[in-house]
């Protein structure tokens, strides 16, 4: 990867975690307004994971479009700490940065999402 090409990317690192953040706090926030989990403590306590697994069994849209995205959002903050981001998930080829602009993180390159679309819509 290139020094200028790196530089883009720690550009989109802080707005990344930063929607991390936000989105695991929007998903307890909404675990205890559906009531799928009443206290508030054990919901702190418990793993992220679970909580998104909990969210996308509820089949509460809301929900189930929160996890989703978080799982999404975790997965680039994770490749970020991996030394990966930027590279798509499926041919590990570097994904457009102004496909990564538009979406942080996005984890798979144009190629791959035009195959993964015809292939499995």
């Amino acid at each position: 990867m290139t020094a200028m090409v790196d530089m883009n990317y720690q550009q989109l690192q802080s707005p990344l975690n930063t929607e991390f953040s936000t989105l695991a706090e929007e998903l307890k926030n909404k675990i205890l307004l559906n009531s799928l989990v009443t206290d508030p403590e054990k919901i702190q306590n418990a793993e992220l994971n679970d909580l998104i697994a909990m969210a996308k069994a509820s089949f509460i849209p809301a929900l189930f479009d929160t996890a989703m995205r978080l799982e999404k959002v975790d997965a680039a903050v994770c490749s970020f700490k991996l030394g990966m981001y930027g590279l798509c998930t499926d041919c590990e080829e570097e994904i457009e940065f102004s496909d990564l602009e538009k979406d942080p993180a996005q984890p798979r390159c144009k190629a791959c999402r035009e195959h993964s679309r015809y292939h499995h819509d």
